[in-house]
């Protein structure tokens, strides 16, 4: 992932986070707790955008999922939501 923050580092602030050591952090970034993933956080709006898909995660991968970002393709997470983006009841 290193050439992937490089090359956004302009524009994007690349954090790692561990899941044990801080296990409020999934659900703060629509993730589930105790499983590893990716969240990508809009530091202008604060909008929550929690990647969804199911193949590993890989520099090409998340190099995909920041342009569906882009491009509008993806929605931004809403807190009350659970981890796999349906409302709770």
């Amino acid at each position: 992932m290193r050439p992937l923050a490089k090359k956004y580092a302009e524009y994007l602030h690349f954090l790692i986070t561990d899941a044990h050591e801080y296990p409020d952090a999934a659900s703060m970034l629509g993730l589930q707790p105790g499983i590893s993933g990716l969240s990508v956080q809009n530091p202008n709006t604060g909008n929550v955008y929690p990647y969804r898909g199911k193949e590993k995660l890989t520099a090409e991968v998340v190099e995909r999922f920041l342009g569906d970002i882009i491009q509008g393709r993806v929605q931004p997470w809403q807190p009350g939501e659970n981890a796999t983006g349906h409302d709770e009841l």
